[in-house]
């Protein structure tokens, strides 16, 4: 009974993820933007803020800013990401020479719809993330010292990424 409703939820919000994928092709093909703001998606991101397209472009922002950051990872193991169509990445992330306090993660959603949904699910198991529109900087918590590292480091992540931390 829970995988029958794990899926149908999965299969409904992948639906709203492809209906809010074509009504923005739609429109994009319907008329070409006259000006920079009729260009702006609607959850367009504060002025300033950069767009990442991969969980390199990430990697290799946090590393412009100073940090040490590993080679992220493709994860294939099914979650919430996966099903709705999104792709994890494993990496780990710190600020000096020392070891990393666990494996971070970078999250890359279909849409902000998806990333939104997943926000009060991280927040819900106590989770560290960095957010911008589509995309998650997933810090580790697996027990107090993790815990205390990665809420340091998250300010620095947002202001590497121009995003917001949540916790």
């Amino acid at each position: 009974m829970h995988a029958r409703t794990t899926t149908a939820a999965a299969l409904a919000v992948l639906a709203l993820t492809l209906t809010a994928c074509s009504s923005d092709d739609d429109s994009d093909q319907a008329a070409a933007p006259s000006s920079p703001a009729a260009a702006a998606p609607a959850s367009a991101a504060p002025a300033g803020a950069r767009h990442y397209e991969t969980a390199q472009d990430i990697a290799d922002a946090l590393k412009a800013a100073g940090l040490t950051v590993s080679q992220p990872k493709e994860q294939k193991d099914a979650s919430y990401i996966t099903e709705v169509g999104g792709t994890p990445y494993s990496l780990t992330i710190t600020d000096g020479d020392g070891p990393a306090s666990g494996e971070a993660g970078i999250n890359l959603f279909p849409n902000p719809e998806a990333l939104a949904a997943w926000i009060p699910l991280s927040k819900q198991f106590g989770g560290i993330a960095v957010t911008d529109d589509k995309w998650a900087v997933s810090l580790p918590t697996r027990d107090e010292a993790a815990r205390t590292d990665s809420e340091r480091l998250a300010p620095k992540i947002a202001k590497a990424l121009d995003g917001t931390v949540q916790q």
